[in-house]
């Protein structure tokens, strides 16, 4: 029979979950003396298709935090920027327009890179590393969480962890997130995921994103010999193993370049492929004494852009900011003062990417828009380098996103005009379908400190 049993101590934080947000928060808080429960139901290597590009924003993140070096020692890649396909044109944007930046992404594998961070976590002796399955929060007579409530992965045993703060980082399965929001999670898409080997890219150590085929998909190198393809499935029903070959056969093969035609036909042959749903949720928290929503369990966005992790350490630094500012963690209203600024404050942080990514894969999915996105960024100057400073998590004004996503439109209104297709009936067909897309998007994301706080992040 299960029992129940209690850890005896009560540490300053419980963290639920070890994945990219708990992991890094506790690398983070851990050296500074603060006492930790972390809690996970597996820690072996995970196998994941997406969060395997940071962009230069996630990058400069963990510098400020001085975690820089976990991005070492398992063959990650430096990303440089990003080249465009459409048909037979082809160009590449930069993250530096001049010399004046020396920014950079970094393309790697999931799984390895989250045991690194984990490998550092758990150096630290404030640090007690906890394998189980957490099932509910506990709460005091007063509606305050005060710890969790698990079952031991090899005992079964049914045991609790008391703790003055609980950092709900469950990931976007979280068990946890319907007593802390009311977010409404959907299902965008699906992602494909298949790795080339030894694939000779085009653009090396550059994010490949290709638009003339009828399905959106990308590539970026995850070490020095492998490059992940992805390879967008629409609709919210996950593909069945035939219908992936034939959809990747159909939409995807015909419009490779020449560099992959080896390394493509080996990864069709080894039929390894990985299927994950791409979700929208936007940050919708209930404030609750004594715990916190961090990572995807409280916000998510399509991974199409790669802003994922960017997101997660905005959400990592901004929190720990506000709890290192407290003298310890023993006043309870402080401490809700403090989740309170942290969650007003990350809308501003991630209103950008979250944006971002929704729009940019509407667009994609939309030929006269991707088209136009296409011919905006071929321009250079400033209309390819403010969207790359956007899309890399380097500028958090909502103005310039807005700006560049419009002037789109009206590009597209234009080579209406040069093509004699020009009506009112079409101009407003462009403009309701840009307005469709951002609409929602804006009305979930945007928050007045999105206009006024400051909007360069690094």
């Amino acid at each position: 029979m299960n029992t129940l049993s209690e850890h005896t101590d009560i540490y300053d934080i419980c963290i639920v979950g070890a994945g990219m947000a708990g992991a890094t928060i506790a690398a983070y808080l851990a050296p500074k003396g603060i006492k930790v429960a972390l809690i996970d139901r597996e820690y072996t290597e995970k196998r994941r298709i997406v969060g395997e590009l940071l962009q230069p924003g996630a990058v400069q993140t963990l510098k400020k935090m001085n975690l820089e070096h976990l991005l070492e020692g398992f063959d990650a890649q430096p990303i440089y920027g990003y080249a465009l396909f459409n048909n037979d044109e082809k160009f590449s944007i930069s993250y530096n327009q001049d010399e004046s930046t020396n920014y950079h992404g970094v393309g790697l594998h999931n799984g390895r890179f989250l045991q690194k961070i984990r490998e550092d976590v758990l150096k630290n002796a404030s640090v007690t590393k906890i394998h189980g399955t957490v099932s509910e929060l506990i709460e005091n007579t007063d509606g305050v969480v005060t710890g969790v409530k698990y079952k031991e992965k090899h005992t079964r045993e049914v045991k609790t962890v008391n703790a003055k703060l609980t950092i709900t980082s469950d990931g976007f399965f979280s068990k946890l997130r319907k007593d802390l929001s009311n977010n409404v999670k959907t299902v965008t898409s699906f992602f494909i995921g298949l790795v080339l080997k030894d694939c000779d890219l085009p653009y090396p150590n550059h994010g490949h994103v290709f638009l003339s085929a009828p399905t959106p998909f990308i590539c970026y190198p995850i070490s020095s010999t492998e490059t992940r393809l992805l390879i967008d499935f629409p609709g919210d029903k996950a593909p069945k193993k035939a219908d992936i070959k034939e959809h990747i056969l159909n939409k995807v093969a015909p419009f490779l370049p020449p560099e992959f035609e080896t390394s493509f036909a080996n990864a069709m042959e080894d039929d390894d492929f990985k299927v994950m749903p791409n979700h929208y949720m936007a940050a919708k928290p209930v404030l609750k004494e004594g715990a916190v929503l961090l990572g995807d369990a409280l916000n998510m966005r399509h991974p199409i852009t790669g802003g994922g992790l960017t997101a997660v350490f905005n959400d990592v630094l901004l929190l720990s900011t506000h709890l290192l500012a407290m003298p310890n963690f023993d006043d309870p209203k402080l401490l809700h003062d403090k989740l309170e600024l942290y969650y007003k404050d990350r809308y501003h942080a991630n209103t950008n990417v979250n944006i971002m990514a929704n729009a940019l894969y509407g667009v994609m999915s939309n030929d006269l828009l991707k088209q136009g996105v296409f011919e905006y960024l071929g321009k250079g100057g400033n209309k390819s380098g403010g969207p790359i400073t956007l899309l890399a998590g380097l500028n958090r004004n909502p103005t310039q996103l807005m700006k560049h996503f419009f002037s789109v439109a009206l590009l597209c209104i234009g080579n209406l005009s040069g093509k004699n297709k020009l009506s009112l009936n079409n101009v407003f067909r462009i403009m309701k379908d840009a307005f469709c897309i951002i609409k929602p998007l804006a009305v979930n994301e945007l928050r007045p400190s999105s206009f006024y706080k400051k909007n360069t992040q690094h």
